[in-house]
């Protein structure tokens, strides 16, 4: 009789055992698992971003976030081979002057109603935060900022005895000091002048301090712009093959010693810190004397994808979202977060950082339009023409304008 009762005792633990076996699985099973596709190109930017999703994914009991890295220079063609294959994500990293294209697209869930109420949401400069709409409708939320100043290699300068720039410099200035720091070894300035975005990221600060409005390249400002430009590299002080630099063979150019200055975003800070570069950063010149100044946005956006596990990606956007989370990203990122509470933080006051903080209430975007990539492809064409020579800045203006007004029909 004992036997009997201990074997059903036993069997009765065993069945117990199952069940709250069967409990834990099922708990561990109701985890739902979203993937997010991002192409942060550094092994630190990578790495701190996955702490951020191992983080956030041990705290919550509803959503697994799995991480893709892509190349950057294949990111936009796998998001357009994934729409038609319905093999996106759910969650994706998008540059800021693309968000609208791939919303008018229709990959983009319209999260407006669930984010409006967010304190992050209504803390951006409405500046950065249209980067994430399409008409008057929300897709995703800022990631990082960035902005684009000047930076200068100090043992250049003093190597020459010149003095270093300062914040009230002007367009004249700037070719000035190129010619100062230009010998056999160093070319004075540099830029990104690759036919892609980078050129017209590079370019417009230029052109908009110049007085240019974005769809009116063929004007006064933009010959200004494209005339300092293509002046410097038919006097020598800017290296002609820049044409086929991306930004990161720019930077490695100025890492390597060869150019004295060069446009450059904050997120080069640390890198140039590790190479021990004695550099300094200046605001973009003035046009004129006095003359307002205005530099550009960049900067990615995490947007939610159509269709997928919305729930799920909107709480981890939420999570990521927090100030205190999403600044000490930034910072580490060496972006900024486009709000006044990170204008007025001091964790982004260094002396290198400061500049491009400082430049923020003088920054813009990009024009937010669906055909934005034709645009950007007349700027392309107008920087390649005349800094190969090929054409004069007059005739390349002009055909640089033709593309924009086409993009425009």
């Amino acid at each position: 009789m004992r036997k009997k009762q201990m074997m059903a005792l036993l069997m009765s633990g065993m069945v117990l055992t199952g069940v709250f076996a069967g409990v834990n699985t099922a708990q561990a099973d109701a985890k739902t698992e979203i993937t997010l596709w991002h192409y942060f190109s550094t092994e630190g930017s990578q790495q701190r971003f996955q702490e951020y999703v191992d983080e956030f994914n041990a705290q919550s009991d509803k959503t697994e976030v799995k991480v893709t890295v892509l190349p950057f220079a294949d990111f936009k063609k796998q998001l357009t081979v994934g729409a038609a294959a319905s093999s996106l994500p759910d969650l994706a990293m998008i540059d800021n002057c693309d968000t609208v294209s791939y919303a008018a697209m229709g990959i983009l869930e319209d999260i407006t109603d669930k984010v409006e109420n967010w304190e992050s949401y209504q803390n951006y400069f409405p500046e950065i935060l249209n980067t994430c709409k399409y008409e008057d409708k929300v897709y995703g939320l800022p990631l990082q900022s960035n902005n684009l100043e000047i930076i200068y290699n100090k043992d250049i300068f003093d190597e020459l005895g010149v003095e270093y720039p300062t914040n009230d410099w002007t367009f004249d200035d700037l070719k000035e000091l190129a010619e100062k720091t230009t010998t056999d070894k160093y070319k004075g300035f540099a830029v990104s002048g690759i036919q892609s975005e980078e050129s017209t990221y590079q370019f417009l600060p230029f052109f908009w301090t110049a007085g240019g409005e974005t769809m009116n390249l063929n004007s006064d400002a933009g010959k200004t712009a494209l005339s300092l430009w293509s002046d410097m590299v038919a006097e020598g002080y800017m290296p002609k093959d820049c044409i086929t630099w991306t930004q990161s063979e720019l930077a490695s150019q100025f890492e390597s010693g060869n150019i004295a200055m060069h446009v450059m975003g904050s997120w080069n800070i640390t890198p140039y810190k590790d190479h021990d570069l004695n550099y300094g950063v200046v605001e973009i010149p003035s046009a004129t004397e006095g003359g307002e100044k205005t530099t550009v946005y960049g900067g990615e956006n995490l947007c939610v994808v159509k269709g997928k596990n919305t729930e799920n990606a909107l709480e981890f956007l939420e999570w990521m979202e927090d100030y205190d989370r999403i600044s000490e990203f930034d910072r580490a990122n060496d972006h900024f977060t486009a709000c006044d509470e990170a204008v007025a933080d001091e964790r982004f006051q260094t002396e290198e950082m400061k500049p491009f903080i400082d430049m923020v209430p003088n920054s813009r975007a990009r024009d937010v339009v669906t055909y934005w990539p034709s645009v950007s492809e007349g700027y392309q064409l107008a920087i390649q023409e005349a800094l190969s020579g090929q054409q004069p800045v007059d005739q390349a203006l002009a055909d640089g304008q033709a593309l924009i007004d086409a993009a425009k029909e």
